[in-house]
This record gives structure tokens, sequence and C-alpha cells, in this order.
């Protein structure tokens, strides 16, 4: 089966992103949603300090960044606090309330893109990360996502 590529009006599937979650463990379509269409001034800020302009960009989640987080920290992962259905229904909200967010490049990946690491806590520590996708599909695209117990302060001095 042919991947489709993401914003392919003709091709593409859009769907909502409780149905993407629904769908990670079943399609092998390409499949996206774009979860908010704005770009809050502290991160046009933030970018524009690294060179970059966010204005026209869309947060994004494609099946693919979801099965890699399944895959590094879902259910049937080795890690010691998977992700949940519930987990990613909180991506839109750690994106708008955020604790803090960082923009760094990537370290992983063939083309090396700038990301943004945002970070929450909602009890645990949640830490999730979008690829500054430049083109003619600006988008700020879901690349990972985990969460953690906090740490605590004694951790933090070392």
């Amino acid at each position: 089966m042919t991947k489709k590529k993401p914003f392919d009006k003709k091709h593409s599937t859009k769907i909502s992103f409780s149905e993407l979650v629904e769908l990670i463990r079943s399609s092998c379509d390409y499949k996206f949603c774009i979860i908010d269409e704005t770009i809050d001034d502290e991160l046009l800020e933030l970018a524009a300090k690294h060179n970059i302009d966010l204005k026209g960009y869309k947060h994004v989640i494609e099946t693919s960044g979801i099965q890699h987080s399944e895959k590094r920290h879902g259910n049937k992962s080795e890690d010691r606090t998977p992700l949940s259905l519930e987990d990613y229904l909180l991506i839109p909200f750690i994106i708008r309330n955020r604790d803090e967010v960082t923009i760094s490049p990537s370290k992983t990946g063939t083309n090396k893109q700038n990301v943004l690491l945002y970070k929450k806590k909602i009890g645990l520590q949640y830490v999730y990360v979008e690829e500054i996708r430049d083109g003619k599909n600006k988008s700020l695209a879901f690349k990972s996502f985990r969460k953690r117990q906090p740490e605590s302060p004694s951790d933090e001095r070392g």
C-alpha cells in the first residue's frame, strides 16, 4: 500500500484527533490531523530568536509520529510509564498550556530539522516534541511524546 503525502487534498484523509489515535494500531494509510491552526506569540518570538518565521504554520499529528511513540513509549514498550490514549488526548492542552518550551536542532533523522520541546507537569512530567517542517506545507509535526515521574529536588542537583 502506498503511503499518502500529508496535505495532499486529493488523496489525504483528514480526521479528528481522537480518530487518529484510534487508527494507529490498525491502519497502514498515511493519515494526519491538524490540531491547531494558530501559533501563539510566545512560540513566534522564540522561533524569531532562532531566525525561524512560524507565521502560517499549523500544529499537526500524523500516524507515523504516534506509531513511533507507541513503539518507544506505549503500552507494548519497555517504558516504565507507558503512554495511554488519555495521554495522547492531552497534547493540544500541553501545547497551549505548557510550563516550558525550547527550540533546538533535532539529534535524530537525516534532515536534522529544528524541534520544539514542550514540557508540562500534570501529576507526571510530559514531554512533547514537534518537528519544524519548512516548505509549502509549513507544519509543526508530532515527532515524539513521553511521560516520566517528576524529578525530585535532590535528583535535579545531580
